[in-house]
């Protein structure tokens, strides 16, 4: 038995091993490339790590190429056109905007290269597959948690993530949409698009606390940029008096639900999302069937119902690194 072993190269996280028998031939190692807005980012951390899992059951390389923010889509356009260049199988974006990169992933496809979009997934109908949560619902969930915190009246401000991104507008439509219908006495008195970023949320919330004295609640698309609200609030004196939401569950949010400084958070399965993408991208990459939608459900976690979470599915292990 000879055993060949594909190591890292470039940084870039190449995985896989292949085993080869004497006597017996194997089909060639598919290369998955994968795009990512940001690795800083909880949630595209929990998503990688899904798909690096999944590829070593799968036996596929997985290049990860990291944009390195939200609003830097012409990075991920040079990082796509490279991974059209190396030829690979399959690619998976996350995109850091759906129509920048539109034209770049539509010509990998025109090349013969299928495209599976992941979370917010590029602005192209000729994609193979769209793996996402229910983000609509997860802004649903959000509204209907809000509005019971604050006895279905006040005025709250949405935190609602970075413009051109297809998860962050259905949550924020989401929870808009439901407050109108369940809680038309909540009124929103403030809506920042800014990117998935704490620090960015820090700053904007800062504002928030002199410009909105009797603000009640702050919607926040992420638990990353939740967390950034939660700070500037504290530094106030003020996060008695107003009711934070988020969504997502990485262990930052754990934390604030156990301290009683987040109300809830509506969770997509990160990790799940990751490893159903990479099964796709491989079943394409194979010339195999594939779903054309993978839509996981959104879920609520309080205090109350933390400890039950399957957390395997939601988010990466906290010793893993991308």
């Amino acid at each position: 038995m000879t055993k060949t072993t594909i190591s890292l190269i470039g940084g870039l996280g190449l995985l896989a091993s292949l085993t080869t028998f004497s006597g017996a031939t194997l089909a060639q190692e598919k290369t998955i490339g994968v795009a990512v807005p940001n690795l800083a980012s909880s949630f595209w951390i929990s998503a990688v790590y899904g798909v690096e899992d999944e590829a070593k059951k799968n036996g596929v390389k997985v290049l990860k190429l990291n944009a390195g923010g939200d609003a830097n889509s012409s990075q991920q356009i040079a990082q796509i056109q490279d991974l059209i260049q190396r030829k690979v199988d399959a690619i998976v974006v996350g995109a850091t905007n759906g129509d920048a990169v539109k034209a770049i992933v539509e010509q990998a496809i025109e090349r013969g290269i299928p495209v599976i979009g992941v979370s917010s997934p590029p602005s192209s109908t000729k994609l193979a597959s769209i793996v996402s949560a229910d983000h609509y619902d997860m802004g649903k969930l959000q509204a209907e948690c809000l509005a019971k915190a604050l006895g279905g009246k006040g005025n709250v401000a949405m935190m609602a993530g970075p413009t051109g991104q297809a998860w962050s507008d259905l949550r924020a439509k989401g929870f808009k949409e439901t407050l109108a219908k369940q809680a038309p006495a909540i009124k929103v008195v403030a809506e920042s698009r800014l990117a998935d970023n704490r620090n960015a949320a820090l700053t904007t919330a800062e504002d928030w606390t002199q410009r909105f004295p009797d603000l009640n609640g702050v919607y926040a698309a992420t638990d990353d940029m939740a967390a950034g609200v939660i700070s500037a609030y504290k530094s106030a004196g003020k996060l008695k008096g107003v009711k934070v939401s988020a969504s997502n569950l990485s262990p930052t949010a754990q934390q604030l639900l156990k301290d009683g400084e987040l109300v809830c958070t509506s969770i997509q399965q990160v990790v799940a999302q990751g490893r159903a993408a990479l099964k796709q991208a491989a079943a394409a990459a194979n010339k195999q069937p594939v779903q054309k939608e993978v839509v996981l459900p959104a879920l609520l976690v309080t205090t109350d119902n933390l400890a039950s979470v399957d957390m395997s599915s939601v988010v990466a292990p906290s010793d893993y690194r991308p």
